[in-house]
């Protein structure tokens, strides 16, 4: 029996004893399994239902953000500069004001 084939019996066994109502000790016993042997698929099938799904994703570069600089005086007039301003002469404009 393959790996993938003895899930699936595990799985319909684990809904089997969820829907019978019983310990899984008492449903063990009753159907004549290993009592640790179900308790291991109860917890390796509820483990892989938990795992959560892994989504692809794609990264891609974002854009120019084109935000201006603005500074603005408190007798009315604003200055506007490119956002590739150099900040050395940002600087030295800030100084000589």
């Amino acid at each position: 029996m393959s790996n993938s084939e003895r899930e699936k019996v595990w799985e319909e066994r684990v809904a089997q004893w969820q829907a019978s109502g019983l310990s899984q000790r008492a449903y063990a016993i009753e159907q004549g399994f290993p009592v640790r042997q179900v308790g291991y698929w109860v917890r390796r099938l509820t483990k892989r239902e938990a795992m959560p799904t892994l989504l692809p994703v794609r990264v891609a570069q974002a854009g120019p953000v084109a935000v201006a600089i603005s500074l603005r005086n408190e007798h009315g007039w604003t200055l506007s500069l490119p956002t590739d301003m150099p900040a050395s002469w940002l600087a030295e404009l800030m100084r000589a004001l």
